[in-house]
């Protein structure tokens, strides 16, 4: 696991290179690999051999395609607006470039102060390439209702990350009856490995539309409703600045308040988002949503009063 964590380190670092120079030689390439603190075995450069054979796994795993201008030859990411768009890309983009800067400026890392990420990113690339491979893995998971861990094969389809936490949607071999894949938390996985049993990834399966009627990863409903929220402009800037759903819209705004409209599924997640506004926030409807709005009001006071 600890030369897949490498080699993962590696492809991120090339990509993230390559798109913040915007363009570059293969020269420059070598010299800043040679200076990189993930550069372990001190190389003098990259390499055209390794460049080459990491641009074509970092366009098959990430989907990001660096290009060679042949009349100044110098690489570039190929259509930079579609490569930071997904959330992935976006991913591996920002955070490791974040990482990549702190660790290469002398001292800097005290003065970034960053949130504390679970430790099951450490299963990421494991995961990232079984995916890749359409390989089983074997599971070893202890949820929250759970004493002990249980193990099993899980076919691995995609991964989320919600709230700094890292999740695994995938269909269990010991729940063949389930139509629909889990999401298990990569904090709860007591070990995890890439078995030789090969999986298809159904054709009708699409990750994106999979979350599309969600906020976060619950999906214990998933038809989705039109919600209104009125929220004191104060915190609406919140909203407007970060919205928190694809389909949130902005219906009515004046100098007191702003009307949120959303069309999704009212999950345990998007209503622990709703609540941390407190009263700055008063749901309109459904009638059914605000009448549970009501009745938690009502216990808040009784349990204040």
């Amino acid at each position: 696991m600890a030369a897949q964590n490498k080699l993962f380190q590696r492809l991120i670092w090339l990509a993230d290179t390559v798109y913040s120079a915007k363009h570059i030689t293969m020269d420059e390439i070598d010299s800043r690999w040679s200076k990189s603190p993930y550069n372990d075995a001190h190389e003098s450069r990259y390499g055209k051999r390794n460049f080459s054979r990491h641009k074509d796994t970092i366009a098959e795993l990430f989907g990001i395609e660096i290009v060679c201008d042949r009349s100044t030859n110098t690489y570039s990411i190929n259509d930079v607006s579609r490569a930071s768009g997904s959330d992935v890309r976006a991913w591996i983009i920002n955070t490791f470039a974040l990482n990549n800067l702190t660790n290469i400026s002398a001292g800097m890392r005290d003065r970034v102060i960053f949130e504390e990420i679970p430790e099951g990113m450490r299963y990421l690339s494991t995961i990232i390439n079984a995916m890749k491979d359409s390989r089983r893995l074997v599971v070893s998971y202890q949820g929250f209702k759970r004493t002990e861990p249980h193990t099993f094969l899980l076919d691995p389809y995609c991964l989320k990350v919600f709230k700094q936490r890292w999740y695994l949607v995938g269909k269990p071999e010991d729940h063949p009856e389930e139509k629909e894949p889990r999401v298990y938390a990569l904090d709860r996985v007591k070990d995890l490995a890439v078995t030789d049993k090969a999986f298809h990834l159904p054709a009708a399966f699409k990750p994106a539309t999979f979350f599309e009627n969600q906020f976060g990863i619950d999906r214990s409903k998933t038809k989705a409703e039109k919600i209104r929220v009125k929220v004191a402009n104060w915190d609406a800037n919140f909203l407007i600045s970060l919205p928190l759903h694809a389909s949130q819209q902005v219906v009515e705004s004046n100098d007191k308040y702003t009307i949120f409209e959303y069309k999704l599924a009212p999950t345990y997640d998007f209503i622990m988002e709703l609540r941390k506004y407190g009263s700055k926030l008063e749901v309109l409807a459904p009638q059914s949503l605000r009448e549970e709005f009501a009745e938690e009001a009502e216990h808040l006071a009784q349990m204040y009063s």
